[in-house]
């Protein structure tokens, strides 16, 4: 009991935390020798100096400084970042023909606080003024930032000119590109980089969808059954993944949200009951999957693509999310059957704890985005 406690206590400082979201970038150059950066990101992460190589906020010795700025109205949070931007500016890099360029502010845009368990969302836009038209450009995110993605476009009225996105990790440089060799991806590395965005979303990033199938799998043993249940979650998570891409459906995450973690704490609570229905299991976890699609969803939309791509990025990001899934189920069952093997009511000492603490976590996560 003690070791569950000790879990229980690190499992509720996870639950205040905010995932960690690589910044985007956006290149655009102009006519008239005009160069815009715009970079999404969390600006109360970049203050602090939280980057992604933490899985979460809470990770990070100055987390309690990042959830006081979480909770600053935009102008007050705009006006500790006009402090902070020269360090800002220091940690980024812009060059142009090989020379760094000096970057300009030309505005801000700062969510409200809105709904506090998922990252705030900013959106800087710098500017540069060049004397002649630019053949290459470099970009680095500083490291202290971590993981980035990249893209650029010579602009072109009514015309979608962008590139294909460019994952930088660990704050990597893009290198040079050059302007008029307009970079493309093949369709292979576009398949991989987001096979493993789709992967890095559940492992370790997702703590969300990671919880809900843990307490699925510990449900049972039997392969049949654990394959049902996980083919159901799947099959349920890609339509509504889907349908949302295409903008079909659209529904608030202040709606999704709570939804998600009340699920988690309803499989699991069901692993505490010593009969269960496997038709009722498959018939909640359809459900439950219909809401988690929309979840991965929210992630995707960060990325803008193109219509000629859009079809192979969905289907490369599910496979990364399934992939994901299928790494935690092996390792829940080969936890359950070891136990299974050398304790005789291993129900007693794993199934039930486990989902209790499952079970509370989901409980309570659903609970702070209902008032929060």
């Amino acid at each position: 009991m003690k070791k569950l406690f000790l879990f229980l206590l690190l499992m509720s400082c996870v639950v205040k935390a905010d995932v960690v979201k690589p910044a985007l970038v956006e290149i655009s150059i102009f006519s008239d020798k005009k160069i815009e950066v715009s970079i999404d990101l969390s600006l109360e992460a970049a203050i602090t100096g939280i980057g992604t190589q933490y899985d979460s906020t809470s990770e990070a010795p100055n987390s309690a400084e990042y959830d006081d700025l979480r909770l600053l109205r935009p102008k007050e949070l705009e006006s500790r970042f006009e402090i902070f931007q020269p360090k800002f500016l220091d940690s980024i890099r812009l060059s142009i023909d090989g020379r760094r360029q000096e970057l300009q502010l030309e505005s801000s845009f700062i969510d409200i606080v809105g709904y506090t368990k998922r990252p705030r969302k900013s959106i800087i836009t710098y500017y540069v003024k060049l004397n002649k038209a630019p053949k290459s450009i470099a970009w680095q995110f500083g490291k202290v930032h971590g993981d980035s993605a990249l893209r650029y476009r010579v602009y072109k009225k009514d015309e979608y000119t962008w590139s294909e996105w460019i994952w930088l990790r660990n704050g990597s440089s893009s290198g040079k590109i050059l302007i008029d060799e307009h970079e493309t991806i093949s369709t292979t590395q576009r398949v991989l980089e987001f096979v493993s965005i789709g992967f890095d979303h559940v492992i370790p990033s997702g703590w969300d969808h990671l919880l809900f199938i843990v307490g699925m799998a510990l449900s049972t043993v039997l392969w049949r059954r654990l394959l049902l249940l996980v083919t159901t979650f799947t099959v349920a998570h890609t339509i509504t993944l889907g349908l949302s891409m295409y903008e079909v459906i659209d529904i608030s995450a202040r709606i999704v949200e709570p939804l998600i973690a009340f699920s988690i704490s309803y499989v699991a609570i069901e692993n505490i009951l010593l009969k269960q229905s496997i038709v009722r299991k498959s018939f909640i976890v359809f459900l439950f999957g219909l809401i988690h699609g929309l979840g991965f969803a929210s992630m995707l939309k960060d990325f803008d693509m193109a219509p000629e791509t859009f079809l192979v990025t969905l289907i490369s990001f599910n496979v990364g999310v399934e992939l994901a899934q299928i790494v935690i189920v092996l390792g829940v069952v080969f936890v359950v059957v070891f136990h299974k093997k050398f304790i005789k009511n291993y129900r007693k000492f794993l199934i039930i704890p486990v989902s209790v603490v499952i079970a509370i976590i989901g409980f309570w996560w659903g609970v702070e985005r209902v008032i929060g």
